[in-house]
């Protein structure tokens, strides 16, 4: 349908909400809704920073929450009109409750400086990340002239361990652009962080991550919840999925029904191994045609593994040698912990058009602290307020918590706040619930005798 618009003098096609989502469905376009407007992605999603899928999984939806949550001001003044392709049809254009009050508070955040980034605090990261950086080194190659060689080895791997469990947190904020409020930039630094320092790929984890963002704790499509053969945090993940991520189906095979009949039991064990996993994913993920920022990150990544190396030539022998790597990597579990906290324990599955605002609170968990502690968890311990505005900077988000609560009141929905210990329980409670789930279905699936 077309109608003339004034300022524009050519006709307006007007769309309507269920024909954008027949589209998406049977055509495979990426039409979405912003404003009231609708966008053609279809050519364009390839290209997006934030990688294809991100975009891929806005389809047929309105994404007027999502698109403000993770995009400044410009990009959607500059870039966006020309995908534009028409408008909602008038008696189609109302918005949710829930929706009309995210915008009206993401728009009172801004006002009140939340959006504002504490440089000096950055500064005092960077510092903090040398100094843990050369501490390795000086324990490694001095350390063993005045202290006994295995405190010294000692040393030396626990300063890498927490050099990587916070720069992670550092590297997590400039890939939500919380920074510098420009992604090249915020790009460029993280890439500085996890790649030159942690061998770990920025761009993977974008790619990952912003996915993770848009459909939190959806079997299907939330990588971060994708983890056969070893976890299953719902038992639909035992009806072999296919994963739009991954673009396999998650196989539920004896493996599988092994490790996640048990997994409540081998959970923090399984998580020292945590960072080696990172790195297969990091490789996989710069084979992939279209990485931006390819070379760069290939060259960071080659820098690590050359220092690294550098560290584990100067000791004595192979024992030594697997002993350091593996205890500098295990160190950084409680990482992995803080991560999966978040969302393990939290419910799954999809809800029909259900707000982002209220995705985010179903889906997500915070951790209860004292502010002293806010160094420990980086950020991640305000993991609703992040889902719902991931683009303010990290030292703002203990601000954020109160107006998270009440805008959860306002509208009935749930704020999950729970302290460390507790958390943890949520999440082995989850992991129990499913491995006795599988644990009878491999009991039911067992021949009978007579």
């Amino acid at each position: 349908m077309c109608v003339p618009d004034k300022k524009q003098e050519k006709p307006v096609t007007l769309f309507t909400r269920e024909e954008i989502k027949e589209r998406a469905l049977k055509s495979q376009e990426i039409l979405i809704i912003f404003k009231s407007k609708v966008y053609n992605l279809t050519k364009w999603a390839k290209y997006h920073p934030g990688g294809y899928m991100a975009v891929f999984h806005l389809a047929g939806k309105d994404a007027t929450d999502a698109i403000t949550a993770f995009h400044p001001d410009w990009v959607m003044e500059t870039r966006m009109p020309h995908f534009q392709v028409g408008e909602l049809v008038p008696e189609q254009r109302k918005v949710s409750k829930i929706s009309e009050d995210y915008q009206l508070l993401d728009q009172q955040l801004r006002k009140e400086g939340l959006y504002k980034t504490d440089m000096f605090f950055y500064v005092r990261e960077a510092a903090k990340f040398f100094a843990a950086w050369a501490l390795a080194f000086a324990f490694m190659f001095v350390g063993p002239t005045y202290m006994p060689p295995a405190v010294a080895y000692l040393a030396s791997c626990s300063s890498l361990a927490f050099l990587w469990h916070q720069a992670a947190f550092v590297a997590h904020d400039a890939g939500h652009s919380s920074i510098f409020h420009n992604s090249t930039k915020d790009v460029i630094f993280g890439i500085f962080l996890a790649d030159f320092f942690g061998g770990l790929s920025l761009g993977w984890w974008k790619d990952s991550h912003n996915v993770h963002h848009i459909v939190t704790n959806s079997e299907e499509h939330d990588p971060d919840i994708q983890h056969l053969p070893f976890f299953a945090v719902s038992t639909r993940l035992f009806n072999n999925l296919y994963s739009t991520y991954h673009k396999r189906v998650m196989e539920f095979d004896d493996a599988a029904k092994i490790f996640v009949s048990i997994q409540d039991r081998l959970y923090y064990i399984i998580l020292l191994f945590g960072r080696f996993n990172l790195y297969v994913n990091s490789w996989m993920h710069l084979l992939k045609p279209r990485v931006p920022f390819r070379s760069l990150e290939i060259v960071g990544m080659a820098v690590y593994w050359s220092w690294y190396t550098l560290l584990l030539s100067q000791l004595p022998s192979w024992g030594w040698i697997l002993g350091y790597v593996f205890l500098s990597h295990a160190l950084t579990a409680i990482l992995h912990v803080q991560i999966t906290l978040s969302h393990f324990g939290m419910p799954t599955g999809d809800i029909g058009d259900e707000e982002f605002a209220a995705m985010g609170l179903r889906t997500s968990m915070d951790v209860d602290c004292p502010w002293w502690l806010d160094w420990f968890h980086g950020g991640l311990q305000f993991q609703v307020g992040h889902h719902l505005f991931p683009r303010i900077p990290r030292t703002n988000l203990r601000r954020l918590r109160p107006y998270i609560a009440k805008f959860a009141k306002d509208h009935g929905l749930e704020y999950h706040n729970y302290g460390f210990i507790k958390g943890n329980g949520i999440v082995l409670g989850v992991l129990r619930d499913v491995a006795n789930h599988a644990h009878l279905l491999a009991k039911a699936s067992k021949p009978h005798r007579h």
